[in-house]
């Protein structure tokens, strides 16, 4: 069964990161700990968004998350509504590094709900590591910017 993972924030729960003007562009980062292999159906998410914020990119950086020498591991990123909204199949976790959001109809995307911002393992690992790390940036406008 699929496990449902939380990205500790690099802040506040549920705030607008930043200081200074209100309108101005903002990242939220949400990183994951792995303490053990991630599974086909396992989501990773950041901490919520306002409702209103104008999602603008997305960026998913993982650690080398498949060992085997056929990898297998691919991720979706999206929200509630759209799984792979922002970032679709991206193969990221077969070698670590970073992908960036690659849907073009995703940016600008405004947010009609608070949520998260989740990481989808789409296919599983063929050798799943267990120790590593799974990010997901967000860089919006808050509401009303």
């Amino acid at each position: 069964m699929p496990t449902a993972y939380t990205a500790v924030q690099t802040g506040a729960a549920d705030m607008v990161p930043g200081v200074g003007d209100g309108h101005a562009v903002k990242a939220i980062c949400g990183v994951f700990a792995l303490t053990a292999a991630l599974a086909a159906g396992d989501t990773i998410s950041t901490p919520n968004l306002p409702n209103g914020a104008t999602v603008l990119d997305v960026i998913l950086s993982t650690s080398d998350l498949d060992t085997n020498g056929t990898p297998t591991i691919t991720f979706d990123v999206g929200d509630a509504a759209v799984a792979n909204r922002y970032i679709a199949a991206s193969n990221v976790g077969q070698a670590g590094g970073v992908a960036r959001m690659n849907q073009p109809a995703a940016a600008p995307f405004t947010l009609t709900s608070k949520g998260p911002v989740v990481a989808k393992v789409n296919a599983g690992p063929a050798t799943g590591a267990t120790t590593g790390t799974v990010a997901v940036t967000v860089i919006f406008l808050p509401p009303f910017a």
